[in-house]
C-alpha cells in the first residue's frame, strides 16, 4: 500500500511534536536488546506499570487525594474504588518505547541505560518514529508525543477524563531525558504481557548506530557483522565520541 493511501493515524490531543521534525532522537540499549531489535524487526514496548519509574502514568498523590474528597463530598464514594482500579487497569494496558531527542549521544544517558556495557544507541529522528506509527496500522493505536515535565512530587495537576494525558507527563525529576516516546494501548484483556512488539523497517528508522564509550574493535566487529546479515551494512556504525582518535 502507498504513503498516499494509507489511512489516517488518529493523532491524540494531548500528544505534541516538536516544530522541526527532522531532531534526532536517540534510543540507548545494551547488545542482547539490539539483537533482538535486529532478529525481530520490531521496537520493544514495555508495560506502563513495569518500567523503571513506578510513578509512570500516574497522577501524583495530592491530585488522588483532592479528587476522591470531591468524589465523597458529592455523594459518589463508591466510584472511588472504581477509579482506583481504572488507573490500575490503564498502566497494564499501555505500553511505551522512550526516545532521548538531542544533537549528539549524552554521556548522561550511556551511564543511565547501559547497565552491561558495552552497549549501543539508535539514531533516528521525530519523522522517521512518526512514520513507524504512522505504517504500523495493525498496531493502532499509536501515539507520538514529547513528554511534559511537571511537579508531580509537588502536587500540580494534570488529572483528566481521558486515559492518555497521564502518559504525556513525567515528574521534573526526569527532565535531563529530553523525552519523546511512543505509545500502544492495545485492546487486549488483563493479565495482559510484559511489553509487545512494534514491527518496523529497520533501514528506514535507524540513521546510524553508535557504540558506547569503551567499546572496542571486538565489539564494533561483532555488532558490524550482526548488521551486515541482515543487510543492513549501509547503516553508518560509530564509536562515541570518547572513542575517536584525538587530533595532535
Amino acid at each position: 500500500m502507498s504513503d498516499d493511501i494509507l489511512p489516517k493515524r488518529d493523532i491524540f490531543s494531548s500528544c505534541k511534536l516538536p516544530t522541526n521534525l527532522d531532531a534526532s532522537v536517540w534510543r540507548y540499549m545494551d547488545i542482547p536488546k539490539f539483537k533482538y531489535l535486529l532478529e525481530k524487526k520490531a521496537f520493544y514496548l514495555r508495560r506502563a506499570d513495569l518500567l523503571q519509574d513506578k510513578f509512570e502514568g500516574t497522577f501524583s498523590r495530592q491530585e488522588i487525594t483532592d479528587m476522591n474528597n470531591w468524589l465523597i463530598k458529592i455523594g459518589y464514594e463508591q466510584v472511588v474504588h472504581t477509579e482506583e482500579t481504572d488507573r490500575r487497569k490503564i498502566r497494564q494496558q499501555t505500553y511505551i518505547s522512550s526516545w532521548c531527542i538531542a544533537a549528539s549521544d549524552f554521556d548522561l544517558m550511556w551511564k543511565a541505560y547501559i547497565r552491561n556495557p558495552p552497549g549501543i544507541a539508535i539514531k533516528s529522528s521525530v519523522r522517521r518514529l512518526q512514520s513507524v506509527c504512522d505504517k504500523a496500522i495493525d498496531c493502532w493505536p499509536l501515539d507520538l508525543t514529547l513528554i511534559t515535565y511537571y511537579d508531580q512530587a509537588g502536587g500540580e495537576n494534570i488529572i483528566s477524563s481521558d486515559r492518555l494525558t497521564r502518559f504525556c507527563y513525567k515528574d521534573n525529576h526526569f527532565h535531563l531525558d529530553n523525552e519523546i516516546r511512543i505509545i500502544h494501548w492495545p485492546n487486549i484483556l488483563l493479565p495482559s504481557p510484559d511489553y509487545v512488539d512494534l514491527p518496523v523497517a529497520l533501514d528506514d528508522v535507524i540513521v546510524s548506530v553508535v557504540m558506547s564509550p569503551g567499546a572496542d574493535d571486538k565489539h564494533m566487529i561483532e555488532i558490524k557483522t550482526m548488521m551486515d546479515k541482515l543487510h543492513l551494512g549501509d547503516i553508518p556504525l560509530e564509536y562515541s565520541r570518547d572513542d575517536r582518535a584525538v587530533a595532535d
